[in-house]
């Protein structure tokens, strides 16, 4: 089962929060907000990638296909660090 999957990318393109992340932590993914000490991270979250990225990354015209397509190449990046 992927660490990181489509509907983490769904969540992060939703934020609110221009500035959050999608982030790793003791195995698992979570969306937290750019200033970690509101959110649930923690210092030893890695962090997989931002939303301005993301968007940066998909471009405007984003399909379903794109954002399982990166969410799948984050997951094996994530995967070839030991995540």
């Amino acid at each position: 089962m992927p660490t990181i999957t489509a509907e983490h990318l769904h969540t992060l393109l939703a934020s609110p929060d221009r500035g959050a992340a999608l982030v790793v932590v003791e195995g698992r993914a979570a969306v937290v907000p750019a200033d970690p000490s509101r959110g649930e991270g923690s210092e030893d979250a890695m962090v997989i990638t931002t939303r301005d990225a993301v968007i940066a990354e998909l471009d405007t015209g984003a399909n379903e296909e794109q954002i399982e397509a990166l969410a799948q190449r984050l997951d094996t990046a994530l995967d070839s660090l030991g995540g």
